[in-house]
């Protein structure tokens, strides 16, 4: 009982605003029941009842149906009502110290108490309303307040050049301990003349012209000590002065100095080292030609093989850096050319490209030229892999010259919101430990891959926004598929046959 009690307290409490507005109307139509006044007067003598009414049934309507509505609900009606009651005990003291509080002055004045009880509920309903509504600007000032204040950026309101607000990350930044300490500072004194200089040539121009500016600039502590600090600059809407949001990032810039530093001496000393390796091995040849086949070769193919993984990991650092701008490209052109190339560079594999859809639509959604790299890459990974095989996999000279060549399938299609390169191959697979790298996006001593071609193709994938897939071939090999969003592309989902062994089209159009 007490269950269903207070599930038709929480019912009521929601309504309270519409209940109170019922109890008026219902206090009009008994008053026109009852009354002999003529139609006239009696629209005159209720209308004022009859629309506080109205007004408060649309107003309980409008805000019951919203989340955490009853507080409101209760406290507008509970004005209402106080509102009400405090106007007509008003008017009726007032009636009964002006001597007209007689039985007959009392009935007639039955339209007045009653205009004067709505007019005191509509001025109840209006300070309620205007009550929760400050009450709830409050607890969102409180919440966000809150959330500044535990954040782990430095944010800081700047009006005038001076900080009207910092929260507390922002005061640990320059070693303040108390936020109290920045405000009403200018923010000159936080940084250094060279930042100041920036500041003031790009990040105000900025601001007045776009509204935000972001930035890497030196800040200064209040003990004298400088760090650098990534900045974000945004103008505040319908207010004076902007938002800084400040972090450190001196760590992160001495990192990425230190690798950088370092992977230039490793590559110019490998590529030296490598060299005089090469040279010893080369004379180890001349002089013990014997060895040449079964020793020196093997030494040379390491060799290029390792300095091919450094230019393969310049290439990547250039691409990614964004030092190497790409274009876009139609997806039917990426995969013409991957195509194209690989028939080139592989004259003995099967080489199959799909880019055209069932019904001879093609695809018109531009991607990021990036991808012909990546599918470059997987379509090279998967014909070495292949071709690394070892021979004891395979019976003999005669069933490996009979057998079919190695088939590599290059594809792109639809997929919902999604648009898919595919680069399937009929090989031995990728081993399960290169994949969990990739997808783990971390290596470990344990799990770990062979190289840097799968983590190419991730992060190219990755900064297009889109994501790498592995699957495996039920007759062998695998499909990896680079999975991008399709934009403001809303054609239709088109079917595109899967990868497979059977016909397809090749790079020039024709089945192969």
């Amino acid at each position: 009982m007490s269950f269903r009690y207070r599930r038709a307290a929480e019912r009521i409490r929601k309504r309270a605003v519409s209940l109170v507005g019922t109890f008026v109307l219902a206090l009009a139509v008994g008053y026109a029941a009852i009354t002999s006044s003529s139609r006239p007067m009696l629209a005159l003598e209720l209308a004022v009842p009859a629309a506080t009414g109205c007004v408060l049934l649309w107003y309980g309507r409008r805000f019951e149906s919203g989340p955490n509505e009853r507080r409101r609900a209760t406290v507008v009606a509970s004005w209402a009502v106080g509102g009400g009651l405090v106007a007509v005990s008003t008017v009726a003291w007032s009636a009964i110290l002006s001597g007209l509080g007689s039985a007959g002055s009392v009935g007639a004045s039955g339209p007045l108490l009653a205009t004067v009880f709505s007019v005191g509920v509509g001025g109840g309903t209006t300070v309620g309303h205007l009550v929760t509504e400050r009450s709830r600007d409050r607890r969102e000032a409180e919440r966000l307040a809150a959330a500044i204040d535990t954040a782990m950026d430095g944010i800081a309101v700047v009006v005038d050049g001076e900080h009207v607000f910092v929260n507390d990350a922002y005061a640990s930044l320059y070693g303040v301990r108390s936020a109290d300490a920045l405000e009403g500072r200018r923010w000159e004194e936080l940084y250094a003349d060279e930042s100041l200089a920036t500041i003031e040539r790009e990040a105000l121009s900025a601001l007045s012209r776009r509204g935000c500016w972001q930035g890497t600039v030196t800040g200064t502590r209040v003990d004298g000590t400088t760090f650098q600090q990534e900045v974000t600059m945004t103008a505040r809407d319908r207010a004076e002065g902007y938002v800084v949001v400040a972090r450190d990032v001196t760590a992160r810039l001495d990192r990425e100095q230190r690798i950088q530093v370092l992977n230039r001496v490793l590559r110019h000393n490998l590529r030296n080292a490598f060299t005089v390796v090469r040279g010893h091995a080369n004379l180890i040849a001349e002089r013990a030609p014997a060895l040449e086949d079964r020793h020196v070769e093997p030494i040379r193919e390491e060799i290029d093989e390792l300095l091919a993984t450094a230019d393969k990991a310049r290439s990547v650092e250039r691409r990614l850096e964004g030092r190497e701008r790409t274009k876009p490209i139609e997806p039917t052109d990426a995969v013409r050319s991957v195509a194209e190339r690989a028939n080139a560079a592989y004259p003995s594999v099967r080489i199959v490209s799909r880019t055209e859809a069932v019904g001879g639509e093609s695809i018109a959604t531009p991607v990021d030229g990036a991808v012909v790299d990546a599918l470059n890459e997987l379509v090279d990974n998967a014909v070495e892999h292949r071709g690394d095989r070892p021979e004891s996999t395979r019976t003999d000279a005669a069933s490996v010259d009979d057998r079919d060549p190695p088939t590599v399938e290059v594809g792109v299609r639809t997929a919902g919101d999604r648009l898919e390169f595919t680069v399937a191959d009929d090989g031995d697979g990728i081993p399960e430990s290169e994949r969990n790298a990739v997808l783990d996006g971390e290596e470990t001593q344990l799990v770990h891959g062979s190289g840097l071609g799968l983590w190419f193709v991730n992060w190219i994938a990755a900064s297009a926004g889109g994501e790498v897939r592995f699957a495996d071939r039920s007759s062998g090999g695998t499909i990896v598929t680079l999975s991008f969003p399709r934009g403001s592309d809303d054609r239709s989902e088109r079917n595109w046959p899967q990868p497979s062994g059977g016909e397809g089209v090749a790079a020039d159009g024709t089945a192969r």
